[in-house]
């Protein structure tokens, strides 16, 4: 099969970004760089991944090394760089140490590949989409942070265990922030067209909203050593083929506001969108219920007191 003209540059050679690079060669992506400050093992995974693109019939071409200069004309940069979670840890705690990671990227990226969509997979991911936008200057329609399909892969995941029927048959989407004051919106969930709220006992439902809510963090006490890999780098892929195509998706996926549902205009928060080539067609202004509204400002609330503590800090210093 022969590759496409599209580069994609990950930065971030870790469990999540190799496996975005993984995914994108056998998805045909004609040149993929791999960046991160380890060198040695952007080059590592590098080489082993175009190596299966033998036996898979992937003919892409994928670099790997710790220079930035390697995202040069990428048409689609991913951030995933930064300090990862540890148990005990909540996302908002690694807001200090990462928005300076995201900054000196994106600096980067505005001089090297200044026509890229940018996605934001590092955490918080939703605070740092905003410092992405901030600190590249770019439209706000091409910065946008992952979030929301992965939790929604999630509770999708749970509402088919406890329902029992095939995954492949439910739809879920999960608004707000990505973490613990993440909105799961009951009535956008259905089993192969049927409201899962017909399906589901209000018990089964806040069940699977509860493990959905800290699905992230159960991974993570399982490792240990880091967070979910392969359900991340599967929902960025997703975002991925959506900004490539002419045809609008409809994903929940964290940008700016710009004042949508009531919320501060310039908030990353996760919300249902169109996103295609354009990038961030617009935000669909779906009918939610009151407490979900008021849950949704929560979030929004709690993101934007983060930025602003980080930007006073900032200013300090």
């Amino acid at each position: 099969m022969l590759a496409n003209e599209i580069k994609v540059a990950v930065f971030g050679a870790g469990g999540t970004g190799g496996a975005i690079a993984e995914l994108l060669l056998y998805n045909n992506f004609g040149e993929i760089a791999l960046i991160d400050v380890n060198g040695a093992l952007a080059e590592g995974k590098a080489l082993d991944i175009v190596q299966a693109g033998v036996l898979t019939g992937c003919d892409s071409r994928v670099q790997g090394g710790s220079d930035p200069a390697l995202c040069a004309g990428a048409q689609i940069v991913v951030i995933t760089a930064g300090i990862g979670r540890r148990p005990g840890i909540a996302r908002e705690e690694l807001l200090a140490t990462n928005a300076q990671i995201v900054g000196d990227i994106c600096e980067v990226i505005k001089q090297l590949a200044p026509n890229a969509f940018v996605i934001v997979l590092t955490n918080p991911a939703d605070i740092l989409a905003r410092v992405a936008w901030e600190k590249s200057g770019f439209a706000a329609n091409k910065v946008v942070a992952q979030g929301g399909i992965l939790d929604s892969a999630r509770l999708a995941t749970w509402i088919a265990a406890l329902c029992d029927v095939s995954q492949r048959d439910v739809r879920a989407m999960i608004l707000g922030g990505h973490g613990d004051h993440m909105l799961p919106v009951r009535q956008f969930a259905s089993i192969h067209g049927i409201p899962a709220s017909l399906l589901m006992t209000d018990e089964l439902w806040q069940t699977a909203v509860e493990r959905t809510r800290h699905g992230g963090g159960e991974i993570l006490s399982k490792f240990h050593t880091h967070g979910a890999a392969i359900t991340p780098a599967h929902a960025v892929v997703a975002m991925i083929q959506a900004l490539l195509s002419p045809i609008p998706q409809l994903l929940p996926v964290s940008v700016r506001s710009a004042g949508a549902y009531g919320l501060p205009e310039d908030v990353f928060i996760g919300l249902p969108v169109k996103l295609s080539h354009k990038g961030v067609e617009n935000v669909l202004e779906l009918p939610l219920e009151a407490d979900e509204l008021a849950q949704l400002h929560r979030s929004a609330a709690i993101l934007d007191q983060a930025f602003q503590a980080w930007r006073t800090c900032q200013s300090s210093s």
